[in-house]
């Protein structure tokens, strides 16, 4: 069984697919984080998703602001938006299962490093929190100069630059500094696997 549906938080509509096992017994949830470029329909989250729900799992992805369905522009792709997402979801998770002890959070790429500088917040929900990021991008400043491939001062001269890959978009020199400022290497309370 599989729903979508808009959550509101704050100033953000965060497109969300739910998953559930057709028999009705959940065992765990896992939150499936997309990369930049990515989105909740992709190959990866979708896959992830099909999976889990044979394994008595729900799954619950959803779309980062100017990815996928996400109705919300490139000026409301920064940090702090993808983090408050990434949390309003996990909550949203957490009260839709309360019996579930663990929440297991798959992420990839910029998810993965979303994921990471959210963990000291997710930590604060009630239960447990696994984790597996994929290829985590823990240094995301100079992963998305390698993925414009022009060096900071081309950047911040040119102030932006548009991706088109699922739908186009713009990141801007003020999001290279935001990266910049968060950094998701760090020491990390909790066990995780890193693909």
């Amino acid at each position: 069984m599989e729903k979508s549906f808009i959550l509101t938080h704050g100033n953000l509509q965060i497109p969300v697919c739910l998953s559930h096992p057709d028999h009705g017994n959940v065992r765990r949830v896992v939150l499936g984080v997309h990369g930049i470029g990515g989105n909740m329909t992709d190959q990866i989250q979708e896959g992830i998703a099909e999976e889990m729900t044979l394994f008595s799992s729900a799954s619950v992805r959803f779309d980062f602001p100017a990815h996928g369905k996400n109705p919300m522009g490139s000026e409301f792709f920064t940090v702090s938006n993808c983090v408050d997402s990434l949390l309003a979801v996990a909550g949203y998770a957490k009260e839709a299962y309360p019996e579930i002890e663990d929440l297991c959070i798959f992420a990839t790429g910029f998810g993965a490093y979303i994921t990471l500088i959210s963990l000291k917040d997710l930590l604060e929900l009630p239960g447990r929190i696994k984790l597996v990021v994929q290829t985590p991008s823990v240094l995301m400043h100079s992963t998305l100069l390698s993925m414009i491939r022009m060096s900071k001062e081309t950047f911040r001269a040119l102030d932006r630059y548009t991706f088109r890959i699922d739908r186009p978009f713009d990141v801007t020199y003020d999001f290279y500094e935001e990266l910049a400022n968060n950094i998701a290497l760090t020491t990390y309370p909790i066990p995780m696997l890193i693909l």
